[in-house]
């Protein structure tokens, strides 16, 4: 795992204490270009405000110079989401790769 990608997900894990951590799309899939940005799923159970929650896990992660965008979804609701094959949902949960997980 890169440097910079390993220094989000710590940040992430020790700020926000997620259950799950999950790099989704080229970087997952291996098919990444030096431009191309990370997708991280980020599941939190106790999650209240979604938006808000995305919005502070962008601002600490400022510091790492990484072009990150982020999906934050309770571990419930991306449950049932994945089965929908029209949403991205379905797509992190058969391709992505898990970085962190709650033990």
């Amino acid at each position: 795992m890169e440097k910079a990608l390993l220094e989000a997900v710590d940040i992430i894990v020790k700020n926000f204490a997620p259950d799950k951590v999950i790099l989704f799309g080229s970087r997952a899939r291996g098919s990444a270009n030096q431009d191309s940005d990370y997708d991280l799923c980020i599941l939190k159970s106790d999650l209240e405000h979604k938006r808000k929650t995305a919005q502070e896990i962008y601002k600490t992660l400022l510091t790492c110079g990484l072009s990150v965008d982020i999906i934050v979804e309770t571990p419930e609701n991306f449950s049932k989401l994945k089965t929908n094959s029209f949403l991205i949902y379905a797509n992190i949960a058969a391709n992505g790769e898990v970085l962190y997980e709650k033990q």
